[in-house]
């Protein structure tokens, strides 16, 4: 039979103009190769014994080839194109010989290089069964492929396909996320409701300054009612003298160069008294990143500022004293001694070589060491090492003239006990001979702060850490990640059925069952981590030396199951579910308490769309940081299934078991992060 000399080129599928939308937004065309398709292009020649094989990708114009053996060649036109034939092919087109197939037998690619006379192809979908290209094998002479190597020929093309629809999974996962997101920012409830109930005050004000919407704990620290406060802007009640210092954050804020600030400032009160207030300001941008509004968070800090005047006051007060008995008395050692010996302050004279010239009676009672025997001695030997090493740039400043104050300082010889100094200088003409050493015990005072710092670092309901308390231990954990090589994971839980309960019950039983979550969660979770309530029913899990997504899946199999079991609310029982958003940071990754939050957050979202109890990790890794691989892996009261598009390939290697209720365990031995 002679050979026939005509090509027909394929004509467009239906549904052309989806199905390029489709490739388009793969991202896929024009693309460097990737291990994951020539892995089944090299296992594609090898097992069919032909030269060339292919991932073919047909747009408009072109086939272009994702993955190629045999062929030097990245693209070729469409219309020569044998793939644009398989678009219409159901499962795979075969073309034993071109040469006497009147599709193909004038075709340039079989009458020329690379001269193809033998042709099998399979189609790659979509999701939704658009057919994107072909994995093809191509000989250089005429064969017949077995009934055994068409069904491995399809399933290697069912692994490619398998890989192009994760893909187009993730895309679709990345935009519903986005829409998420949108969707919280415009959430007006859940928002009104952590505005009004937080303890602190809060405010959305406008671009100039009016206030739009104010909660009842500002209203308590400003003496306004909110219908008053709302025809008014913020500096018509901020004090005079603070106001300048605010207007130019803000006009920072405005500008760009930063984020949010932090300042302490005077408000006055309807009634005319002053109060002082730690002013926390973010500007709120739309998605073109325009600016909408401020959001503004005051804490009412008037009795710390009131204890901070009055310890100031009785510092100034104490040096004044003591000043003006020191330069009556200097001709006087004997009464000097009396009077200083009668102050509950560690009082003494140094010269200029850090050796002591003056103590007084204090010294004995604190380091019991008699005054007279002081003089001569250098402060070292006194205080200790190490208080001395941090004590020496507040020395040298005083030699320089130089009056400074130094808190916090812990002597050797008085441990437990904290200390603040003053350090005044003794000008001899134009030269500076010593300075004067006024040291005060400040222990029960810092005691007092680290209460009231307690305090405000702590849940009010459930006696958790708070928001605030979490940003903190955060950035410790973000700064040893990065510099000590110390991993941490963070969990991010949301409670499923907690609102059902909270309206059938009322809130004095959401109440009862948040305690109950958190009692749970301590319970459940390392003396060493961190539990924090960071709003509503929303919880975090900050958990330090962490680094495998099995250890992140066994701790979060353990938060699924205590919060799985039954909650007693004395008359009624409630059952509630979590879902788990896990952000993983490896030693050595630098990263900022906003992404890995964020990251927590999402995959907190993707495991609750998923419909079950369960968590979702997304692991940071020290190589390449700028790839960030997403491993979902997904909880239920049957077994454990993951899923990674990076490393799915891997799993072909590995080894795969059934439980008894017939959920698939995966588990990849080559896999390591």
């Amino acid at each position: 039979m002679q050979p026939v000399h005509e090509w027909h080129a394929a004509p467009l599928p239906a549904d052309e103009a989806k199905r390029l939308q489709v490739l388009r937004s793969l991202d896929l065309l024009d693309t460097a190769r990737e291990e994951v398709f020539d892995r089944v292009t090299r296992v594609v020649a090898e097992l069919l014994q032909v030269p060339i094989a292919l991932v073919s990708l047909v747009d408009e114009h072109r086939q272009w080839f994702k993955s190629r053996v045999g062929l030097d060649v990245c693209e070729t036109a469409r219309d020569v194109s044998f793939c644009a034939h398989a678009l219409h092919s159901g499962r795979l087109l075969l073309v034993e010989d071109t040469q006497h197939d009147v599709r193909f037998a004038g075709n340039p690619l079989v009458t020329g290089a690379p001269h193809i006379r033998f042709y099998a192809g399979v189609p790659l979908r979509s999701s939704h069964g658009l057919v994107l290209g072909t994995l093809c094998a191509i000989d250089t002479k005429p064969r017949t492929l077995s009934a055994s190597l068409q069904a491995a020929l399809c399933d290697l093309a069912a692994t490619v396909e398998r890989e192009i629809v994760q893909r187009e999974a993730a895309r679709e996962t990345r935009e519903l996320q986005e829409a998420d997101r949108r969707k919280l920012r415009l959430s007006e409830s859940r928002f009104h409701t952590i505005f009004q109930q937080t303890p602190t005050g809060k405010a959305i004000v406008d671009l100039n300054g009016r206030f739009v919407e104010v909660n009842p704990k500002l209203c308590d620290i400003t003496g306004y009612s909110a219908d008053e406060l709302v025809t008014m802007t913020f500096q018509q009640i901020t004090e005079e003298a603070d106001l300048s210092v605010d207007l130019q954050l803000v006009a920072e804020l405005l500008d760009g160069a930063r984020k949010t600030y932090t300042l302490e400032k005077r408000y006055r009160r309807r009634d005319g008294e002053l109060v002082w207030i730690e002013l926390s300001v973010a500007l709120i941008r739309d998605d073109r990143g325009a600016p909408l509004h401020f959001v503004s968070v005051m804490h009412d800090i008037t009795s710390r500022k009131h204890s901070e005047q009055m310890l100031r006051d009785y510092r100034q007060e104490l040096e004044r004293r003591v000043l003006e008995r020191t330069c009556e008395l200097t001709s006087s050692r004997v009464a000097l001694q009396t009077i200083t010996d009668n102050l509950p302050v560690l009082i003494a004279h140094v010269d200029a070589d850090l050796r002591y010239r003056f103590n007084n009676q204090v010294y004995r009672e604190v380091f019991g060491i008699e005054p007279a025997a002081l003089r001569g001695k250098r402060i070292r030997d006194t205080i200790g090492a190490t208080a001395f090493g941090r004590c020496l740039p507040f020395f040298r400043r005083a030699l320089a003239g130089e009056r400074v104050t130094h808190e916090d300082i812990v002597y050797e010889g008085a441990p437990g006990r904290i200390w603040n100094a003053t350090y005044i200088p003794e000008f001899q003409r134009d030269d500076v001979g010593g300075f004067y050493i006024m040291s005060q015990d400040i222990t029960e005072t810092k005691r007092r702060e680290n209460q009231m710092r307690s305090e405000v670092m702590l849940d009010a309901l459930t006696g958790l850490p708070n928001r605030r308390a979490l940003a903190e231990q955060l950035a410790l954990c973000i700064e040893a990640a990065r510099d000590d090589d110390v991993p941490f994971a963070l969990f991010f839980m949301d409670l499923d059925g907690f609102k059902s309960v909270n309206d059938q019950h009322g809130h004095d039983a959401g109440d009862a069952l948040l305690r109950q979550v958190a009692a749970r969660l301590k319970k459940t979770t390392r003396a060493g981590d961190l539990v924090c309530r960071l709003a509503g029913d929303e919880f975090v899990l900050l958990a330090r030396g962490i680094s495998s997504t099995s250890a992140c899946s066994r701790i979060a199999q353990d938060i699924c199951r205590a919060i799985g079991r039954p909650f007693e609310l004395g008359y009624a029982e409630a059952r509630l579910g979590t879902s788990v958003g896990i952000a993983m940071c490896a030693g050595g990754f630098d990263t900022s308490a906003d992404a890995i939050l964020g990251d927590a957050d999402r995959a907190m979202y993707e495991a609750k769309r998923r419909g079950a109890t369960g968590f979702v990790s997304r692991p940071c890794w020290r190589t390449r940081p700028r790839i960030r691989p997403t491993i979902a892996v997904k909880f239920s009261r049957c077994g454990i299934e993951v899923r990674c598009p990076k490393i799915h390939a891997a799993w072909q290697h590995g080894a795969g078991c059934t439980s008894e209720d017939g959920l698939s365990h995966h588990e990849s031995p080559r896999l390591t992060h």
